[in-house]
């Protein structure tokens, strides 16, 4: 596929079209799914999510399992992927978070850019090719996490398959030093993004497909095909008797009777409840096993009750401290 080169030009309209900047649904990536853009590794998606308002724009399908993975979060109230890096000085993203939401951040740190940052760490730090500007480097998916009482915090997901991360050894020996160099420029990347966080007291996670719970991820893309994008004042009625009622039946036939005898008790259509259910599982609404599948077919995998502002065991979430 074709892309265009990056020229000063472009960057220049990158910036003033807001991108790497803003919040929530007005939120512009860095790196877009173009064919202008960036090449990517692997297959790009662009992703709608109906509780955020906007499309993600994801370089892999590795990116895309993490925010289905963070989709079903409720407690993830906002997903920015290819987040930039700003090369020179800045305010911290979590200042600008707190500003945004009119709140006070005690510690008004900023970063020095990441120019400054590899200088000190003897990183080469890579310029746009063709160009003496300084590479903007992105950070795969940075969350925001909101815990009711607690003020917002921010975790970085940098996102890499584990292959990358182990290398590809070949038998020519000029192709195995050229993988030998990207890998060993792929770890100071890492090294460089992991300290851009670390000093600004932001958690940062590699995630692999390794902390990927994969039917965990199935499900929740079963749950986002279909569910109910808006919820309508009318919705909210139904929905509490969706819930009523799914706590009121013990049932243990398949999924699909369980969703027609709901619907026979609300008078609705089936089409409908499965929609109810769909977005109650996004929303962790019931309790659900997701690491068991779900399937119209067969009994619903249910599991233990648990706040919708907890952490789920399949949740790659689990390995930041203070989180789970």
């Amino acid at each position: 596929m074709h892309r265009a080169a990056i020229t000063s030009t472009r960057l220049l309209n990158w910036l003033k079209a807001g991108r790497g900047q803003g919040f929530g649904k007005d939120y512009l990536p860095w790196i877009q799914v173009t064919r202008q853009d960036h090449a990517s590794i692997g297959q790009s998606h662009i992703l709608p999510n109906p509780f955020i308002g906007r499309q993600h724009h994801l370089l892999s399908s590795l990116e895309r399992s993490s925010c289905v993975i963070a989709m079903g979060q409720p407690f993830i109230t906002d997903i920015r992927e290819q987040f930039p890096l700003w090369p020179i000085p800045h305010p911290s993203p979590l200042k600008e978070l707190y500003e945004d939401r009119g709140l006070d951040l005690d510690d008004s740190s900023e970063s020095a850019g990441t120019v400054a940052l590899a200088a000190e760490l003897g990183i080469r730090h890579a310029r746009f090719v063709g160009l003496q500007v300084p590479y903007i480097y992105t950070t795969d998916q940075l969350l925001t996490i909101d815990f009711p009482g607690q003020p917002p915090l921010l975790v970085a997901l940098s996102i890499k398959y584990w292959s990358e991360l182990r290398g590809r050894p070949s038998g020519k020996n000029d192709t195995n030093a050229k993988a030998k160099k990207a890998r060993r420029r792929k770890f100071q990347k890492l090294r460089l993004e992991r300290e851009y966080w670390r000093r600004l007291g932001v958690h940062w996670v590699l995630i692999t497909e390794r902390q990927i719970q994969q039917q965990a991820c199935a499900n929740l893309e079963w749950a986002l095909s279909g569910a109910l994008q808006r919820i309508r004042d009318e919705d909210v009625v139904f929905l509490k008797r969706f819930l009523w009622a799914w706590n009121s039946i013990e049932w243990r036939g398949r999924c699909i009777e369980e969703m027609q005898a709901i619907g026979r008790v609300l008078s609705i259509g089936t089409d409908t409840v499965i929609r109810f259910l769909k977005f109650a599982i996004l929303r962790a609404l019931i309790p659900a096993d997701l690491a068991r599948p779900v399937h119209l077919q067969l009994p619903f995998p249910r599991g233990q009750v648990r706040s919708p502002m907890s952490v789920p065991a399949w949740s790659h979430l689990r390995q930041v401290r203070g989180l789970a």
